[in-house]
């Protein structure tokens, strides 16, 4: 799993956004933003890699930390496929809505730490950018619906619907992809019924390694010219 790991992270640095593709045009876009498509899918896939990468080094796997280094590699492999679906404009606006939430998390953050009104407020003036930057892609759009971004179990479920058919070698992702991350999950949050689990699934890395691959893909497909 390691080596996988590291060849799709050679992989991924080998990507070159062409003047002219979806990929170039929705960075071009989103530059007053401050935001890109590419920087963005980029980061959440070497997430998943490294996760990948690290899980995979250890010879005697521990029973929850393991699952739950899996699981946060399905997680973020799959947002990337979300972020990257559908035409331009809804690449856009995705982005933009999880730039949103970074800021939202951010502002959590600072409110936690004590921070300064200055740092807090800077944070709630480049959610509002962001706000703003979003009603060019949809005009009319609310904060509500704008700061309401899809969950990561339904972001999870719409990868496994992304991918082709026969990426897993046989069992459907839209069924095992939902189906394993939520067997990590129950892991990562030490659920009871995790450990008692029984069925024949397919190894979780494989699953991870096949989500984080078609991500790859996705955003190689992207950035080929037209």
């Amino acid at each position: 799993m390691s080596t996988a790991a590291v060849e799709l992270t050679r992989r991924l640095g080998r990507i070159e956004t062409a003047p002219g593709s979806d990929a170039e045009v929705a960075d071009r876009m989103l530059r007053a933003s401050g935001l890109s498509l590419h920087s963005t899918v980029v980061q959440l896939i070497r997430s998943a890699l490294d996760h990948l990468d690290l899980a995979g080094r250890g010879t005697d796997p521990h029973e929850f930390a393991h699952p739950t280094l899996i699981r946060s590699a399905v997680t973020t492999a799959a947002t990337a496929l979300w972020l990257m679906a559908g035409p331009i404009d809804e690449q856009r606006y995705r982005t933009l809505q999880f730039g949103y939430r970074d800021q939202v998390y951010r502002r959590q953050y600072l409110e936690t730490s004590r921070a300064g009104l200055r740092e807090c407020a800077a944070a709630d003036a480049r959610g509002a950018e962001l706000l703003a930057a979003a009603r060019t892609v949809r005009p009319g759009l609310s904060e509500r619906s704008f700061r309401t971004i899809d969950s990561d179990s339904f972001i999870v479920a719409q990868a496994g619907l992304l991918m082709r058919q026969d990426a897993l070698g046989g069992p459907d992702p839209a069924t095992e992809v939902p189906t394993q991350w939520n067997l990590l999950s129950a892991y990562a949050h030490g659920r009871n019924w995790s450990t008692v689990e029984k069925g024949d699934r397919m190894d979780s890395a494989e699953v991870a390694l096949a989500v984080a691959e078609a991500a790859v893909a996705r955003l190689e497909q992207l950035s080929v010219a037209r």
